[in-house]
């Protein structure tokens, strides 16, 4: 076991099975703006990255504030479509009855994001959430990893980032920390190739390392 105090967390595709969520609104903001809607495959490639480039890659437009904002409106309209991955409530009980500090890390902004996890009933779990908005610089910039750090007071050796993205176990690597790569989210193929120090296959594999 690591010798480690502190867990970080991705929200999208690491707690919450949020694929209905993410590419249902992905797929109205594009329809309302008449721009022919790709495959979820496709869209699923650009998960994780900032609104701006994920947008940018599906329309090749630039000014992308449109797309933002009906994609922000569907999914407050649809808070319901983000669910809880199996064992996740349980496996967070567990970490939190050993003693771990926890914490959630997303690009996703505010608004949305604490409405899903109290509609989760997750929020009691974190001592701290880094939404995108309280961020100049997204994953897999370290900035967020860091701050979510420096809030619980923990050093980059006692801490790890556990998330399915690529920008999540570069944004851990970035800030010094351990990383553990979810295969169960958003991105499936190519999971060795930022080198995670440790795959979990579902969320209660978590248990087996801490």
């Amino acid at each position: 076991m690591l010798p480690t105090k502190t867990l970080l967390f991705d929200l999208d595709g690491t707690i919450l099975d949020t694929r209905n969520f993410i590419l249902s609104a992905f797929e109205h903001s594009l329809s309302v703006h008449g721009i022919p809607v790709p495959s979820r495959e496709v869209i699923s490639k650009y998960v994780g990255l900032p609104f701006d480039e994920c947008y940018f890659r599906l329309t090749n437009q630039k000014d992308t504030k449109k797309f933002h904002e009906a994609h922000r409106d569907f999914q407050i309209k649809n808070i319901h479509l983000s669910v809880l991955f199996p064992k996740a409530k349980e496996t967070l009980q567990a970490l939190k009855d050993k003693g771990y500090k926890m914490g959630v890390v997303t690009s996703r902004y505010k608004l949305t994001v604490t409405e899903s996890m109290r509609l989760a009933k997750i929020e009691d779990f974190f001592e701290t959430v880094i939404f995108g908005d309280d961020l100049t610089n997204l994953k897999p910039h370290p900035e967020p990893v860091l701050k979510a750090m420096e809030r619980l007071k923990s050093s980059a050796n006692e801490s790890v980032m556990i998330g399915d993205a690529d920008t999540d176990i570069e944004a851990g690597k970035n800030a010094g920390t351990k990383t553990v790569r979810a295969t169960y989210g958003f991105n499936t193929i190519r999971l060795h190739e930022t080198e995670p120090d440790y795959i979990i296959n579902n969320i209660s594999d978590i248990l087996k390392i801490f």
